[in-house]
């Protein structure tokens, strides 16, 4: 299981040293600062789940193991609480990949451009670890 200030401190540097922006609209350029976007209530569920998504299009049905709740105060209405079956390493790289393919060419995010993007590509719902 990868500790969730491990996984946040990790995908803040790939947003800082890629450059990657993500701000509200195009016509509201307020950015998100790093650790608050990948906040457990804020981006980082949609984000895993994109990461996982992105991961099971090239492996098969290899899920994550996200632990993602419902959260009525979170922004995105979900909370994740742990990865328990991937690496770190494939985390971040299947995460840069996601964002590669909403960013334009100087690492700029639209919220709105992300979210159609988790909508197309997350269909299904979240992976969960099994009980054990």
């Amino acid at each position: 299981m990868i500790p969730i200030e491990r996984l946040i401190d990790a995908l803040a540097s790939l947003l800082e040293n890629a450059s990657y922006h993500v701000v509200l609209s195009a016509t509201d350029n307020t950015a998100f600062t790093p650790r608050r976007l990948l906040a457990p209530d804020c981006l980082l569920p949609v984000l895993m789940r994109m990461a996982e998504e992105t991961w099971k299009a090239r492996a098969g049905q290899v899920s994550f193991g996200l632990a993602i709740e419902p959260d009525r105060n979170a922004l995105c209405g979900q909370r994740l609480h742990a990865v328990h079956h991937a690496p770190l390493s494939l985390v971040i790289l299947c995460t840069d990949q996601t964002l590669q393919s909403v960013a334009d060419a100087q690492g700029l995010i639209l919220l709105d451009t992300l979210e159609r993007h988790a909508n197309t590509l997350c269909a299904a719902p979240a992976s969960q670890p099994m009980p054990v």
